[in-house]
């Protein structure tokens, strides 16, 4: 799809529409759009999807929904005004819309290298969908890529996560999603790295996303050919050794800590138990479940504490 058939309006009511529950748009709201809704359509990201069966009428109830009926007399469907009697709603207004999502996945991915025939694959039924694999950059590996909707919800993090356990990939996977960058704050899978497309965006007029912006933005995530055997996510979340597998910190103390420890293995220094943490050892600061992964790699030397990878 031609970038010059949309606008960045039109590119950000579609991401907006993608993190509804329902991927509609009524023909009321559309007529709050009327600049970008005819691109949308024009560009196949929207399509005609039935008729709304009641409408907000100018008039006597205050734009209030009311039921429609058919007129013959009108020669379409018409509210009933106590003052007016039958009145025409023009059919534009009760047209519904719906976001074709296979048009707009395509558009998104439509830079990226994915085979020439590439499908996207459903993995949470209106939520979630595997796009392919694609080279980014230099990377030795393919990267596979799948597409989320509404990852600020906690439930569809949840089955989004389940969906994720169930097909592991070899490869660090990237999400991308609809959802602003703002309310992925708390959101972190293992072996994945979430980007918000709005952030990836080739340009802000289309919706296709840049590969060399997606390179950048992944920055340091390691993949399991990385060069260093100690490698940590740009944002300090995702922390790789040795090519395993991803572990992934929430808490602000644990990430703040893991900062410290790997910026010390680059710079080949050691740090004390008390640099990192008020608390009488470092198996108390990351608890017993974390700290059963990181001890083999977590060593003390002469009161100092480093990655031994």
């Amino acid at each position: 799809m031609p970038a010059a058939t949309l606008t960045s309006g039109a590119v950000a009511l579609l991401l907006t529409l993608l993190e509804q529950r329902e991927l509609f748009i009524s023909g009321a709201a559309a007529e709050m759009h009327p600049d970008e809704v005819p691109l949308l359509v024009s560009a196949g990201l929207l399509v005609p999807d039935g008729h709304e069966d009641v409408a907000a009428v100018p008039g006597d109830d205050d734009d209030v929904p009311v039921s429609l009926f058919w007129s013959d007399t009108l020669g379409g469907l018409a509210s009933f005004s106590p003052t007016s009697g039958p009145v025409l709603v023009p059919p534009e207004r009760l047209l519904r819309r719906r976001v074709d999502v296979a048009v707009a996945l395509a558009a998104i991915a439509a830079e990226l290298d994915l085979p020439a025939r590439w499908q996207p694959t459903v993995q949470v039924e209106g939520l979630a969908w595997e796009l392919g694999e694609a080279r980014l950059g230099r990377r030795a590996h393919k990267q596979p890529i799948w597409f989320v909707r509404r990852l600020g919800g906690r439930e569809v993090r949840r089955r989004v996560e389940t969906a994720i356990a169930a097909r592991p990939h070899p490869h660090l996977c990237i999400l991308l999603t609809s959802t602003r960058r703002e309310g992925l704050e708390e959101v972190a899978f293992p072996g994945t790295q979430i980007v918000s497309v709005r952030d990836v965006l080739a340009n802000s007029d289309a919706l296709a996303i840049s590969p060399g912006i997606l390179e950048a933005r992944l920055g340091g995530v390691t993949t399991p050919t990385s060069i260093s055997p100690v490698d940590l996510s740009p944002d300090g979340r995702v922390l790789v050794i040795n090519g395993g597998e991803p572990m992934v910190f929430r808490s602000p103390q644990h990430i703040a800590a893991i900062g410290k420890l790997v910026a010390a293995y680059h710079a080949g220094r050691r740090l004390r138990a008390s640099d990192l943490t008020d608390l009488r050892g470092l198996d108390r600061l990351f608890g017993a479940k974390r700290w059963k992964e990181l001890s083999p790699y977590l060593k003390t030397r002469d009161g100092g504490w480093g990655f031994e990878p």
